[in-house]
């Protein structure tokens, strides 16, 4: 089987585990020593048949997180260019698929289950020290963490 052939298969398999972006199946070819004709070739064919878009995954992935493991729309933007995906298609993304009201709620879902992990609840200020930390590190903006907090705690 002649190298082209190794690494489409190759490059098939990690699709076949999960969805990938452009940049995730470069950087594993690359680890793998292949050249860069080589790597063109298999982006290229994968695209061409449509195993390949980073739109699609960036959707894929923020519909997972938001279903699987619940956060604000920064700490997602972070991780999509951490995996390859422009700042353009991760904010189009997210704007189509989280709206405001989206991440109060889910904020507000990630705030009622710390709250109930919080030992001593009788000092409101702490609990709103611990909640704000929380939710930021969730990254969530502090719009979101202000309403959040109000409609928590009153």
């Amino acid at each position: 089987m002649d190298e082209k052939n190794q690494a489409l298969q190759f490059a098939m398999k990690l699709i076949g585990l999960r969805r990938r972006s452009v940049f995730e199946i470069e950087e594993r070819l690359k680890e793998k020593s292949y050249p860069d004709d080589v790597i063109s070739y298999v982006i290229e064919e994968l695209k061409r048949f449509k195993y390949l878009d980073d739109g699609t995954f960036a959707e894929s992935f923020i519909n997972d997180r938001i279903n699987l493991r619940p956060c604000g729309k920064r700490l997602i933007e972070r991780e999509l260019r951490n995996k390859g995906i422009s700042t353009e298609t991760a904010k189009e993304k997210l704007d189509m698929l989280i709206d405001e009201n989206k991440e109060l709620e889910l904020a507000q879902r990630l705030a009622s289950k710390k709250i109930a992990s919080i030992k001593d609840i009788s000092d409101k200020n702490k609990i709103k020290r611990k909640l704000a930390a929380y939710l930021s590190s969730k990254g969530f903006s502090f719009d979101i963490i202000g309403q959040t907090l109000k409609n928590t705690l009153e």
